[in-house]
């Protein structure tokens, strides 16, 4: 009677190394395009404790078109070369409360456009805020992370790799 031979459980390590080939893997910092948007490229700050994605966005006003309510605004030096403003213009989710990390609440106004992270392309809700005194224009919050079944190594950075345009 032959020995059986027992399957060996994959190693940690190798179970993570086939999640990044995959792109399920993020870095505690990412490249992210926004199609809908004319945003080819833009760092964002991956976050686990925040629930909500955020984007810097200039005079974010709300218009009415054909009966249904929008958000105009300008994402400032993000036309793909690093110069020159876009302004955008996406519907009307809802305003929403929303808790900063230090703790203050302000009313945003939550849009919902599509993400690239790498090869994978995710309809999410982002809210509209001034980034500008933070380190990063966009913040990847948990639920997009959610959405796209991701992981997070907080010490690696830039795993996913620069988003596939489409």
């Amino acid at each position: 009677m032959s020995p059986q031979r027992v399957k060996a459980k994959p190693s940690l390590k190798s179970q993570t190394d086939t999640l990044i080939s995959d792109g399920h893997v993020l870095g505690w910092r990412e490249w992210i395009g926004l199609p809908d948007l004319g945003v080819p490229l833009i760092k964002a700050k991956v976050d686990t404790g925040a629930r909500t994605s955020s984007l810097h966005a200039l005079n974010p006003k709300k218009v009415v078109r054909d009966g249904q309510d929008f958000v105009s605004f300008t994402l400032p030096h993000y036309r793909g070369d690093g110069h020159g403003r876009i302004d955008c213009l996406a519907p009307l989710i809802e305003m929403r409360e929303i808790r900063s990390s230090n703790g203050n609440a302000e009313e945003r106004f939550v849009i919902a456009t599509h993400i690239q992270v790498g090869h994978h392309k995710l309809k999410v809700e982002v809210s509209l805020a001034n980034r500008s005194i933070m380190g990063f224009p966009m913040l990847l919050g948990r639920t997009a992370m959610k959405a796209g079944r991701f992981l997070v190594l907080p010490s690696k950075s830039y795993l996913a790799g620069k988003p596939e345009q489409r």
